[in-house]
């Protein structure tokens, strides 16, 4: 077995911390120090170096245009000025808007702490940010991209190229079609492996939450045949490194090739993105995707249900029928779902605590909708006898 790290690598505070001025590092490593706490201890190292790494250059920055010397000389019209510099180095809302949650979780520490900070630096105004939609892949794509990975274990070079062929077809089959993160797929361990029970076990995920999830058929079999063939057998992880576990960065660059190959945008979360569309589709209940996907809030998953809802897809087809009959051929051959199967669904969705009122709203008048449906076509069928 590779030996983990020791608790003290993964704890280390990055040497960068000492860029910081005195009156500001200690505080700021007792921060980190605290956050370490509640992070999975598999991702603490990760963290603290991209965390550390984030404030160190926000606090620098902040120091050296404003010239601070204390907490006091840190002002809201630093904080603009470094929002503007970012948005001028390309940097998204969204990057941007992490900084600031950050930033305003360290200056509440420092408060609470004693230090003189400006309270009014806890509530700095993050920048809006576009409600954009997953984007899942077509089928087409996903076969054209699953054509090409196998079409690379064929035409390996060598032993080496084969391995890792079958290799990639084992991640993208978990995340297509298990919509496993890729931080899952690469901390994913041997012994967390059930082949025969078609599942797996997700320790700490995302959300900090163990979870079990199920597997197809054809993604179990690229699994086992990437277990039977794999380079490093002393690994505890499925998908290893020289060092732990296989490197993010690899994962992301070998969907870079394939994409490149066949023409499909393809990123590992996008596949995610991919999975969650097509269970809704054919017509897993919301709540469910939740639990098996790992979303702490319905909220989330919701999202994809924008992306994906085949009861707004009945409805619409149901009123294009109107105007145009083909429409309705539309509905029966791609909406299978009996008004049982719809009602079961949308039951389950309400019986979900988190619901908005709209949200509720809205599911029963679905409901209204079906059983209106249900009695028009009773009707129909006793005109008709």
């Amino acid at each position: 077995m590779t030996n983990p790290l020791s608790l003290k690598d993964i704890l280390a505070i990055p040497d960068r911390v000492n860029d910081l001025p005195d009156w500001v590092r200690e505080p700021f490593c007792r921060f980190i120090r605290l956050k370490q706490r509640n992070w999975p201890a598999k991702r603490v190292k990760q963290h603290t170096f991209h965390q550390s790494r984030m404030m160190v250059s926000m606090i620098l920055h902040l120091n050296e245009k404003g010239a601070c010397q204390d907490w006091t000389d840190w002002s809201v019209r630093l904080i603009e000025a470094y929002i503007d510099d970012k948005l001028r180095e390309g940097k998204a809302p969204g990057t941007i808007n992490w900084h600031l949650y950050i930033f305003r979780s360290f200056c509440q520490f420092a408060i609470d702490e004693g230090y003189p900070v400006p309270h009014i630096l806890t509530r700095i105004k993050v920048l809006d940010t576009p409600k954009r939609l997953p984007r899942p892949l077509s089928d087409e794509q996903l076969l054209r991209l699953e054509a090409c990975i196998k079409e690379a274990s064929v035409r390996a070079e060598n032993e080496f190229h084969r391995k890792v062929a079958i290799r990639d077809l084992a991640f993208f089959y978990l995340m297509w079609q298990c919509g496993m993160r890729i931080s899952e797929v690469r901390e994913l361990l041997v012994q967390d492996v059930d082949l025969s029970g078609r599942k797996l076990f997700i320790e700490h995920s995302k959300e900090g939450r163990d979870r079990m999830i199920y597997i197809s058929e054809t993604a179990a079999a690229a699994l086992g045949e990437h277990l039977a063939t794999r380079r490093h057998r002393d690994s505890p992880y499925v998908f290893a490194g020289r060092h732990g576990p296989l490197d993010a960065r690899s994962i992301a660059d070998r969907f870079r090739r394939y994409r490149e190959q066949c023409g499909v945008f393809v990123t590992p979360h996008r596949l995610r993105h991919s999975f969650a569309s097509q269970m809704l589709a054919a017509g897993m209940s919301i709540t469910s995707l939740q639990r098996y996907m790992g979303h702490e809030d319905l909220s989330t998953t919701l999202i994809y249900a924008e992306v994906s809802d085949p009861m707004l897809q009945k409805d619409y087809y149901r009123g294009a029928a109107t105007f145009d009959p083909a429409s309705a051929e539309l509905a029966r051959r791609f909406l299978g779902l009996s008004q049982k199967d719809e009602l079961r669904q949308l039951i389950a969705e309400l019986k979900c605590p988190q619901l908005e009122p709209m949200q509720r709203m809205e599911i029963l008048e679905q409901m209204e909708s079906i059983l209106d449906d249900s009695e028009r076509d009773s009707e129909t069928s006793e005109q008709s006898a």
